[in-house]
C-alpha cells in the first residue's frame, strides 16, 4: 500500500481547516498572555505540528512580534500560564526532551552514557552525538537542522517531539508562542510493528547495490527515490517497494543482479530513515551516476538525484 506521510505545514491549509470547522477566532492569534483555546488544536489531526505565520483577512494579530527572540513560552491545552520555554534556533522552536514530556504529564527518566536516553511509559527516545537522527521506540527519525546534546539535556525541534509523542502543537510566529495539546498522548508505534519486513528487505538491498560505501545522505536519497515513486501517481502499478525496485528498465542493479547482495548496517539504517519520510532531495524520483538532462535536485557522493 502507498504510505501517507506527515501533513503539510502550510499555514494557509491550516487556516482554511479552522475556518471550515468554525473554530477560528481572534483568540487564536491573541497576545502572549492569552493562550490559543484547546478547541482550536482539537480540530487538527493527531501528531501534527502546524506553523501559523499570519492571521487570515479580518482576524487581527495583536500584538505582532517583530523582534528576534531567543526563547518563546510553551503553553499546554487552554492553560493561561506558560509551563516552559522553547529555544529558538535558526527560527525553529526547540525544547529539552525530558522537560517537554513532563510538561505533557509523562514522567520520564534520563540516562546519560554513550547515548542520551529518555524513557517513560510507552516511550524510549535516544540520541548519540554526531548522528543526524534519533531513535524513538525503535523508529529512526532524521532531525533536519540537528539536535543539541549537552549540559545534561537533549534539545530537539518541537516538531520532532510532537511526532514522537503523538500530540498536536502550533508554532505561532505572529505572537511567538508554542501551544501543545496534551490529550490523546500516544507515543510512536514500535519499529518492529511499523517497518514491513519485505519493504526493508528490498529497499536496503537497492540502497546497498546503488550507493553502498557512499555518504549516508546519498544512501538515504536512493531510498527516498524509491519511496517517492511509491507515493507518486506518475508511476502506476508500483504499489509496493518490490514493485518499484523491479519495475521494468528502471534500476540497473535489479537487472544485473547486484540487488541480491547482502546490505550492511548503514544501508539498513538509510532504508528505515527513508521509510520514515526523510527526503533530502526535495522529491527526486530518479537517481543516476551522471547528469542525464533531467532537473537535478540534489547531488550526494557520486550520485545525482533528479525529477522528470
Amino acid at each position: 500500500m502507498k504510505r501517507n506521510r506527515w501533513p503539510a505545514k502550510a499555514a494557509a491549509i491550516v487556516i482554511a481547516l479552522c475556518l471550515t470547522a468554525g473554530v477560528m477566532s481572534q483568540t487564536v492569534f491573541a497576545g502572549a498572555d492569552s493562550p490559543a483555546p484547546e478547541d482550536y488544536l482539537a480540530e487538527l489531526p493527531e501528531a501534527t505540528f502546524v506553523v501559523l505565520d499570519g492571521a487570515p483577512e479580518g482576524v487581527p494579530a495583536t500584538p505582532e512580534v517583530t523582534d528576534n527572540r531567543q526563547t518563546v513560552p510553551l503553553y499546554v491545552n487552554s492553560g493561561e500560564t506558560p509551563i516552559g520555554q522553547c529555544d529558538i534556533i535558526n527560527g525553529v522552536p526547540y525544547m529539552n526532551a525530558s522537560a517537554f514530556c513532563q510538561a505533557l504529564g509523562l514522567p520520564v527518566q534520563v540516562s546519560v552514557g554513550e547515548e542520551y536516553t529518555v524513557t517513560g511509559t510507552g516511550l524510549s527516545l535516544s540520541a548519540r552525538g554526531g548522528q543526524p537522527y534519533i531513535i524513538c521506540n525503535g523508529r529512526y527519525i532524521y532531525v533536519e537542522g540537528g539536535f543539541r546534546l549537552g549540559d545534561g539535556q537533549l534539545r530537539l525541534p518541537v516538531e520532532i517531539l510532537v511526532n514522537c509523542l503523538g500530540v498536536t502543537a502550533s508554532w505561532d510566529q505572529v505572537n511567538w508562542r508554542v501551544t501543545v495539546r496534551s490529550t490523546g498522548l500516544m507515543p510512536l508505534v514500535s519499529g518492529a510493528a511499523y517497518y514491513d519486513e519485505n519493504d526493508l528487505y528490498w529497499l536496503s538491498r537497492l540502497i546497498y547495490a546503488k550507493a553502498g560505501g557512499q555518504p549516508l545522505e546519498a544512501q538515504i536519497s536512493v531510498g527516498s527515490v524509491c519511496v517517492n515513486r511509491l507515493n507518486s501517481d506518475a508511476f502506476p502499478g508500483q504499489d509496493t517497494i518490490y514493485d518499484v525496485v523491479f519495475a521494468k528498465n528502471q534500476f540497473d542493479v535489479a537487472a544485473n543482479g547486484m540487488i541480491y547482495m547482502e546490505p550492511d548496517e548503514t544501508a539498513l539504517l538509510a532504508a528505515k530513515l527513508a521509510l520514515e519520510g526523510c527526503d533530502l532531495t526535495g522529491g527526486a524520483t530518479y537517481v543516476s551516476e551522471v547528469q542525464d538532462g533531467r532537473e537535478c535536485l540534489a547531488h550526494f557522493g557520486e550520485l545525482y538525484f533528479t525529477a522528470a
